[in-house]
């Protein structure tokens, strides 16, 4: 059969219809994955916080040597409910030290976690201080935490329930300020409060044993700054309390700004310091309380069971 070659064509594709199908199917598939491919990669750099100079693609393939891509993950916990797992969803959350991460837009999910990709040169660590804040809500900012080149994926941060703030918290701290000592210029009116928690090895608001706190513990004094303040088993500061109570918490009030290395101490044991970082530009963010949240805490070195 002499036919012209579209002829040939014709009848070839006619007889592996079959074939022809399977194909389609395959490119269609592999239409599919490379879409999903490509908006994950667009989801990702949208959640990206690059602080190389290598901004393109290209520049930073070249230099994959000298950088590291790190995942960072936290959950924000609903603080103050009964619920201990309860969780705050579409909150906004950003680095105090580089302002330019607000503009990333992340915020928690449905399940209360958000993620926030770093891209930052090998071997040169850097400490940042997370920002929480949600329309209504009490604006939030974490200790320093360290930022490696490992991924951290188990943050967390105790958001407090702005109406367990507001009705309970707030006017019990404006008691406490009117009878307590305060040192020269904290003066009696409410202006922030810097919290942590003093706990065990394991204390973690990721793991479900409580109370995790470490009793009999006292904490360091920060100058200009009334307190420091014991949580009692109510989970709620109490000026009677001379050291932690089970629940581990404290809170120095009115703290002037600067930076502040706090740690506790009880015979035979040893304990994690954190940081804070106190500034003006906290202010005009709207930053009232100072959290940290185990397991990024004054963790101490007791292992043993609540």
């Amino acid at each position: 059969m002499n036919l012209p070659f579209f002829g040939k064509l014709v009848l070839y594709l006619t007889l592996n219809e079959a074939q022809m199908k399977k194909i389609l199917i395959v490119l269609a598939a592999l239409a599919v994955f490379i879409s999903v491919a490509a908006a994950s990669v667009r989801c990702e750099e949208a959640t990206t916080l690059n602080l190389t100079k290598y901004k393109d693609a290209k520049s930073l393939k070249t230099h994959e040597e000298i950088i590291s891509r790190v995942k960072l993950s936290g959950k924000i916990c609903r603080f103050g409910v009964y619920d201990y797992h309860a969780i705050v969803p579409n909150a906004q959350v950003w680095v105090a030290e580089y302002p330019e991460s607000k503009k990333l837009d992340i915020r928690s999910d449905a399940a209360g976690w958000w993620t926030l990709n770093v891209i930052k040169y090998k071997g040169k660590d850097d400490g940042f201080s997370f920002v929480y804040e949600k329309e209504g809500w009490i604006t939030t900012k974490s200790n320093v935490i360290a930022v490696t080149d490992q991924d951290n994926t188990d943050l967390a941060i105790q958001f407090i329930d702005p109406d367990v703030f507001r009705n309970g918290m707030k006017p019990l701290i404006g008691l406490i300020m009117m009878s307590a000592k305060r040192p020269a210029g904290a003066g009696v009116k409410f202006r922030n409060a810097m919290v942590t928690t003093v706990g065990k090895s394991w204390a973690s608001m990721h793991d479900d044993r409580l109370p995790h706190g470490e009793p009999g513990a006292t904490v360091t004094i920060v100058p200009g700054a009334v307190g420091p303040l014991y949580f009692n088993e109510k989970v709620m500061p109490d000026p009677a309390y001379p050291a932690t109570s089970v629940d581990g918490g404290v809170a120095w009030l009115n703290v002037p700004k600067g930076e502040y290395s706090v740690t506790a101490a009880k015979e035979g044991l040893t304990f994690a310091t954190v940081k804070f970082v106190i500034d003006a530009a906290d202010a005009a963010n709207g930053i009232v309380l100072y959290i940290a949240s185990p397991p990024d805490a004054i963790q101490g070195s007791n292992t043993a069971e609540p």
